[in-house]
């Protein structure tokens, strides 16, 4: 994964892809809005590029000030209905380069980042030269949780946009039923990561598990929100896909015997972009009897 800077347009993107082409292989491109190009033409950029960098630093200095909060919930909101990661960067907490605690104003605007629904926060001056770089992080870390521990719930709501559209539907529903079943997790087992973004998009308190042969779904969904990803072998059937969500949840000690789990998966499985298919399953209660 890469992030390009200074996009200006949507079609910024070819020139990238004409480059990986010459070397026989694409990797996802982040789209960094800086500019005041890239704010006027941000619905397109966010459907080209693989995800967006709200850059505030930058934003600060091409656009007036008062219009970067705005172009950063937008920004925030078309990425996440287009079921693309966002990142929300600079001068976050930084007086944090030399002081040891934040100010207040500092803890306020990663509080809204969050409540805005971003997928992620990145630090730069504070951990490349700062004084503490561990403590930032942590400092960062407590402000984060405590906020989606409180109020996860206010976050904007997506418009439904599943109409006709298997997975979308799909993973809506699970988010759905997670909460009605109390279910201790949400598995998605994917191939390309798309189920995975379809779920975590609605920012759900049910925590959420994708499972994928892929190592480079892996590490792109490490950006995701909320998402904690196991690489693990292929399946072709549902009796082993079960079997070894039992395996691999029991062995990570945090969930128990009968506990209920929303699972997400095509199949048959293991073809791209086949999710087709939700089920209730009691964790060690094997294909049979889920």
């Amino acid at each position: 994964m890469i992030a390009l800077s200074f996009v200006r347009s949507a079609a910024d993107i070819n020139d990238v892809h004409a480059i990986m082409d010459q070397e026989g292989r694409r990797i996802p491109v982040i789209a960094k809005i800086e500019k005041p190009q890239a704010v006027e033409n941000l619905a397109e950029i966010v459907a080209a590029f693989d995800g967006i960098m709200v850059a505030r630093g930058d934003l600060g200095v091409e656009l007036p000030l008062e219009q970067v909060p705005m172009v950063q919930k937008r920004a925030i909101a078309l990425a996440r209905a287009a079921t693309k990661p966002v990142i929300v960067a600079t001068q976050m907490l930084e007086s944090m380069v030399s002081a040891s605690r934040p100010t207040r104003a500092e803890a306020s605007d990663v509080a809204n980042a969050v409540l805005d629904g971003t997928d992620a926060l990145m630090l730069s001056g504070e951990t490349s030269v700062g004084v503490d770089p561990v403590h930032v992080v942590e400092t960062m870390s407590r402000i984060i949780s405590h906020i989606e521990a409180e109020a996860l719930e206010t976050l904007p709501k997506l418009a439904d946009d599943a109409q006709g559209e298997t997975a979308k539907a799909m993973c809506l529903a699970a988010v759905d039923v997670a909460k009605h079943v109390d279910a201790v997790s949400l598995v998605a087992f994917t191939e390309t990561g798309s189920s995975a973004r379809l779920v975590a998009r609605h920012r759900s308190r049910t925590g959420l598990l994708a499972f994928t042969p892929n190592e480079h779904v892996r590490n792109q969904l490490s950006l995701v929100w909320g998402t904690e990803t196991f690489l693990a072998p292929g399946v072709s059937h549902t009796d082993d896909m079960v079997a070894q969500l039992d395996k691999v949840l029991l062995d990570l000690g945090r969930f128990k015997m009968h506990d209920p789990i929303v699972v997400i998966a095509g199949v048959p499985p293991g073809v791209p972009g086949s999710t087709n298919g939700m089920r209730v399953h009691r964790l060690g209660h094997g294909a049979n009897n889920a």
